[in-house]
This record gives C-alpha cells, structure tokens and sequence, in this order.
C-alpha cells in the first residue's frame, strides 16, 4: 500500500506538534480524571480557547492511580483492564472545551455532560479553592489559555 499525501500530512502534522497532542486538559480536582488538550488558540486573548478530549491513556492513568478503590490493588473487584474498559464505554467519547477573555479575566467551561462553569478571576477572598470545590482545574485552564493574566493575578508558581 503506497502512502496517501493525506496520511504523509496527518504524520508530519504529528511530528510538528507532539508537545501540544501530550499535554494534559486539566479536569481531575480530587479523584477525577485529566483529559487530554487537543487544540489551543488564542492564548492571552479575548478570544482563548482549548479543546480536549478523553483518551484511554486519561482513564488508564485514573484506574493506576485508582481513587476510588474500584481496582483489586486497592480492595476493590476490577482490574486495571476491566476498570479502563468500564469507563472507556460510560465516558469514551467525552470532550471539553473552555473558552476565556483574558483581559476581562473570565473562564468558561463546557464539559460533555452537566452545566457549563463560569469563572471570574481574580477570585474572591472567602473563595473555596479546595479540591472538592472543582476550582484547582478551572484555575488551571485559566493558566493555560491566559499565562500573563494569570501570572499578573499571582495564579502561577514563582520561577
């Protein structure tokens, strides 16, 4: 079979921007799962926005780490494979998108499924900023699509 200049493209587009493909579309606030950034425009603008989606490498590192206590090596009845085939086939197909105007310091989530989030940063004092409140991977996309807004805000670690 001779190679397609299509699937020469898609392989040199995969070559140009593995660093992008990898990286993490952060969604885990306790016990979930990350998905995985497919797309990312705009970054420091009014018009930010990533893209992800859920990979079975996303589930197979949430079943590892087991949180839940679902797999046998953490007292639960599954195994690691059973526990990434059983989310593959509830969550597979899930993507997520976040939108943010980084001038105005806003951030809007839209998961797969339940309601969208909308976020204002700088936050307020009294804020819950705990794991459980769900605000540590908005606080990360916000990073990611508005770095100097964020790094003005004090969000990012200092170097």
């Amino acid at each position: 079979m001779r190679p397609s200049i299509v699937s020469i493209g898609f392989f040199c587009l995969l070559a140009v921007a593995p660093p992008l493909l990898a990286a993490d579309f952060p969604l885990a606030s306790c016990k979930g799962w990350n998905g995985t950034l497919v797309t990312r425009m705009g970054t420091n603008s009014r018009t930010a926005a990533i893209e992800g989606i859920l990979t079975q490498a996303d589930v197979q590192e949430y079943c590892e780490r087991d949180p839940g206590g679902e797999t046998i090596a953490y007292g639960g009845k599954l195994t690691v494979d059973q526990c990434v085939s059983k989310y593959l086939k509830a969550n597979g197909k899930d993507t997520f998108r976040s939108t943010a105007n980084c001038e105005d310091g806003a951030l809007s989530f839209y998961p797969s499924r339940g309601k969208a989030r909308r976020v204002e940063f700088p936050l307020p004092q009294d804020s819950d900023t705990s794991c459980a409140s769900g605000m540590p991977p908005l606080i990360e996309q916000f990073k990611l699509l508005c770095p100097k807004a964020a790094q003005a805000l004090k969000l990012m670690d200092s170097e």
